[in-house]
């Protein structure tokens, strides 16, 4: 997520369609943080939060990739350290502190070490300079998964979200080579009904084996044995169907996301104030007892539809003026 089409887009015309997808995935990626303490005993939550996994982070990587294609072509390397890397670095001590007051841990700032969501910010950073190795052949993208798949074989370490990095990179990579018109199938009516039909179905898969399908498997940064494969030959074959899967099911996301300008639009801009910013209250109730004895897909949705509401708020103009300087500290202090 960026706090525009992305973090060196300027183009002066939007295209809604990314904005309203930026939008909803981040709305998703909410949603599915605010349910995580509930996957350990309600199932109707771990189904959810298998399904939101497997492709709101891939899906924002993708649309990341896709507005790369400039920084890429003028070697931009200044802006991704502006944009990604010194806000990580500010919030990698945030958290740091954070954790230590609200959930007593010892008070350390590893800073190559991403404090948890915050891999991203990393992540799509090394993004920028390993696709510069890759960038010369969309075929370029199976080696990329040959790739993400090896990685699982070994003990991963989280020095620098290396395997994240890698698992994540063909997302990136792909976006990178696709073009607009390549986007023109989703406005097929067909797509819409085949694509209720794999988001059913695929609820349906890991609504019914939610306690056997492991879901560190999309988060990619666990070795094979660490999500319990006796035969790591298993956990990459899992993963190839984890990518299927992944791309089945964003084609069908992105089969419903408007075209057109949407209240929502205009929100988008502030993705990253979202995603940044979420964790904090988040981490901080599961401290608390708020989610002791919800367990009722009623309450789940409430819980979901409160998301939606603090995603809108988050990416307000108000909260952005007032974290500015946290998030886009060159930007703002270049206004003054």
């Amino acid at each position: 997520m960026t706090t525009s089409s992305s973090p060196f887009h300027t183009t002066g015309k939007r295209d809604y369609f990314f904005d309203n997808a930026k939008f909803i995935l981040i709305a998703l990626v909410v949603i599915s943080h605010a349910i995580t303490p509930l996957i350990e005993w309600h199932q109707f939550s771990r189904g959810l939060y298998l399904l939101l996994f497997s492709f709101h982070m891939p899906l924002f990587l993708f649309i990341s990739g896709y507005f790369a294609k400039k920084a890429v072509a003028q070697h931009e390397f200044v802006k991704p350290i502006q944009k990604l890397l010194v806000p990580y670095i500010i919030f990698q001590v945030i958290y740091s502190f954070f954790y230590h007051d609200i959930m007593g841990q010892q008070l350390n700032v590893p800073i190559f070490e991403p404090h948890w969501s915050l891999w991203f910010l990393l992540t799509l950073f090394s993004f920028y300079f390993i696709i510069h190795l890759f960038k010369f052949s969309p075929y370029m993208i199976v080696l990329a998964i040959l790739l993400g798949v090896a990685i699982g074989f070994g003990e991963p370490t989280t020095l620098f979200s290396i395997s994240r990095t890698i698992v994540f990179f063909p997302f990136f990579l792909a976006g990178y080579f696709i073009k607009r018109h390549h986007f023109e199938f989703l406005q097929l009516a067909r797509l819409k009904i085949i694509g209720a039909a794999i988001f059913i179905l695929s609820f349906v898969i890991f609504y019914f084996y939610a306690y056997d399908i492991p879901y560190e498997l999309f988060y990619g940064n666990e070795s094979y044995q660490a999500m319990g494969f006796e035969h790591a030959a298993a956990g990459g074959a899992y993963r190839l169907l984890a990518y299927v899967a992944t791309i089945a099911i964003s084609i069908a996301f992105l089969a419903f996301v408007p075209q057109e300008k949407q209240p929502m639009s205009i929100y988008a801009k502030n993705t990253l104030y979202v995603y940044l910013l979420h964790g904090f209250i988040f981490r901080y109730l599961r401290e608390t007892e708020f989610y002791d004895g919800m367990d009722t897909v009623f309450e789940v949705f409430l819980l979901a539809l409160g998301c939606i509401i603090f995603t809108f708020i988050l990416s307000s103009a108000i909260v952005k003026k007032v974290t500015q300087p946290l998030i886009e500290p060159f930007s703002y202090f270049s206004k003054k």
